[in-house]
């Protein structure tokens, strides 16, 4: 084993491959993970509160993640309840530390976290990071997001791009309760 594979420990809980009984009938279910990946200074911090803030008005999860709607930029994460959906939040991404959040969230909450909710950049230890832990061999669906970087800045494309962005992640998150 290398010595960058050896610094990341595999996360993959125990039980990724859920298996339940509806009707008579066993259902099969992974884990998600979304992970807004982009330069810096491009707002992913912002959208994925933005997210965040949406599942807690919306769906009514209690903000268990320091979320301050009034501050979108501020870094917040934790792990928010819908029913019996565990979604984990991490809105930081930029360092390594930032990433390694994701895996004490997900230790802390014994492996029971359905969706998580996150960002790194487009390449680097952050993006390794994921990449190398949070895959379809470990469990996750991984829904990589890309946020397209306008240079010079046009407001208006970005704003166009981060309502695409926050349709594509609303719809990843709606669908049938989990069972």
């Amino acid at each position: 084993m290398d010595k960058s594979r050896a610094a990341f420990p595999k996360v993959c809980p125990v039980n990724w491959q859920r298996r339940h009984t509806k009707n008579n009938q066993t259902i099969t279910t992974m884990n998600k993970i979304i992970i807004l990946k982009a330069n810096s200074n491009t707002g992913k911090t912002t959208k994925i509160n933005t997210i965040a803030d949406w599942i807690i008005t919306t769906h009514g999860a209690a903000n268990t993640i320091g979320l301050d709607p009034a501050h979108l930029t501020k870094d917040s994460c934790g792990v928010l309840t819908v029913g019996k959906l565990n979604i984990l939040v991490n809105s930081a991404g930029d360092d390594h530390a930032s990433v390694l959040k994701i895996d004490a969230a997900l230790q802390s909450f014994h492996g029971q976290v359905d969706i998580i909710l996150c960002s790194c950049r487009t390449k680097g230890i952050t993006y390794q990071h994921l990449y190398k832990n949070y895959n379809r061999s470990t469990g996750w669906l991984d829904v990589i997001i890309p946020i397209a970087e306008f240079t010079p800045a046009n407001p208006t494309r970005q704003a166009a791009r981060d309502a695409a962005l926050l349709a594509e992640i609303q719809a990843w998150l709606t669908g049938l309760p989990k069972l």
